[in-house]
């Protein structure tokens, strides 16, 4: 059980959401008509800025003993590594920007940052799950944008909703986050994606 638990955690890290995000953006909204070699360019700056770039900041921190784990389980350890996060999405969003995305990506993009903002806050009080904020975000900004497109997405949402409660059984099983902890992240991550999806939206129209 515990070797399904950690791959489960392994495939839905939240340093890869916003991988995954890209790719469901560029198969499923009408930024699908992009060339192959635009996509790919944008799916692998997707990975380089947000998942490959501060994964390896992680494992250095690690290698010089300023975090005890890779996970950075200890809330102590978290701060940098929040915001490295952080500045690695705002990197991103420079870098998007420059591809010409519409405006609507762009405030999901903040929106994640939003989410890593407040949970970096909650942190100094309490621990919350960072998977949890990663998956949580991930069905937001789907739900933002099938909202936005008038798209039913209901088998999308039932897969990720699935995805999120392996996810969160996989971190209790672990024991790295009690449910609370876990509800608490999604719930976080859910909010800040969908809510400045839709504000972004709106912007624009007026």
């Amino acid at each position: 059980m515990k070797i399904f638990a950690n791959v489960i955690s392994i495939l839905f890290h939240p340093l890869l959401m916003i991988t995954y995000g890209m790719v469901m953006t560029l198969l499923y909204t009408y930024l699908s008509i992009y060339p192959l070699n635009m996509k790919l360019v944008m799916i692998g700056g997707a990975f380089v800025c947000t998942g490959l770039v501060p994964g390896l900041f992680i494992l250095l921190l690690k290698l010089s003993g300023s975090v005890s784990d890779l996970e950075v389980t200890d809330r102590s350890e978290r701060v940098l590594p929040f915001l490295v996060m952080i500045f690695s999405v705002l990197v991103f969003i420079f870098f998007i920007r420059r591809m010409q995305v519409p405006f609507w990506f762009v405030g999901i993009l903040i929106g994640v940052v939003l989410s890593l903002l407040l949970s970096l806050v909650v942190n100094f009080y309490w621990k919350i799950s960072i998977h949890g904020v990663g998956i949580g975000g991930l069905i937001g900004a789907v739900m933002g944008i099938a909202r936005i497109h008038m798209v039913n997405a209901s088998w999308l949402f039932m897969l990720l909703i699935l995805i999120a409660g392996s996810l969160a059984t996989a971190r209790i099983i672990l024991n790295k986050h009690t449910p609370m902890q876990m509800y608490a992240g999604i719930c976080l991550g859910f909010i800040c994606t969908f809510v400045t999806s839709i504000v972004s939206y709106i912007y624009l129209l007026i």
